[in-house]
């Protein structure tokens, strides 16, 4: 039996290039920024969301968070599919119009619906050949609407993924699309939801997941990732992700699909 209390998230973790899946018992996740879209949905029972360390805790069944919405989650154990999905990317599109008005949406019955048939009959084992579950999930729940972001941000982004392992300053990306670095921060901000600076730091912590997921230690990852240390890279996990490493290596499967 679950304790209640364990502080570990116990399921199945598939890690893409811009999302992620975690398919299992929740845990808790103390009060973070995520840079990324979190599409939660209960499988059973229910979670808990607070948006500070002073606020009520309130129940929900299904919630989609905005990139950089302060949020901490009580998931009491329960079995959970919890989405993450980076906010520049086309398949995120249809989700903006969801949430730009509100930090935390709940999702509407008849998507909640659908996502939970898609994960009833989800067969873990042959998960690398599933890589539709997330257009899947994003049809379910999306408006049909989208919000493209500013080009010069898309270009940008392009930029940092291609560049960032020699190193890249904001200067130099803002000189790339032609604006000064305070209007080119503005505008990433404005588009994204999160500023440029952690933005790259998400970038990193992505790169470390992919690392766990073949077999590194923590200290190897941290050093491969770009982090200074293990340390370093614990910071980073509670900060973007609220919980330490260990809470999620230490009894979750990590499968990374990589191209």
């Amino acid at each position: 039996m679950i304790s209640e209390h364990d502080p570990n998230w116990r399921g199945l973790v598939l890690v893409w290039d811009e999302q992620a899946i975690f398919l299992g018992h929740a845990a808790d996740a103390s009060l973070h920024e995520s840079p990324a879209i979190k599409v939660c949905v209960a499988l059973d029972g229910n979670f808990s969301l607070r948006t500070g360390d002073a606020d009520e805790w309130i129940d929900y069944d299904s919630a989609i968070i905005a990139p950089g919405q302060p949020h901490a989650i009580d998931g009491r154990q329960n079995r959970i599919v919890m989405f993450l999905l980076a906010p520049e990317t086309p398949l995120a599109q249809p989700l903006a119009p969801i949430f730009s008005q509100n930090g935390i949406t709940k999702i509407h019955s008849g998507a909640v619906e659908k996502i939970r048939t898609i994960f009833a009959s989800f067969d873990q084992t042959r998960a690398g050949d599933e890589p539709n579950v997330c257009h899947q999930m994003v049809g379910a729940i999306g408006s049909g609407d989208s919000l493209p972001i500013d080009s010069r941000v898309a270009q940008s982004i392009e930029w940092i993924r291609s560049s960032r392992e020699e190193g890249i300053s904001v200067q130099e990306i803002a000189s790339g699309v032609e604006l000064s670095e305070s209007r080119f921060s503005h505008l990433f901000t404005e588009n994204v939801r999160i500023p440029v600076r952690r933005y790259l730091l998400w970038l990193r912590l992505r790169d470390a997941m992919h690392l766990l997921a073949q077999g590194r230690s923590l200290t190897e990852t941290a050093h491969e990732a770009g982090f200074s240390d293990s340390a370093h890279l614990a910071r980073t996990f509670r900060s973007l992700l609220g919980i330490a490493p260990s809470a999620l290596t230490k009894e979750s499967t990590i499968k990374s699909f990589l191209r």
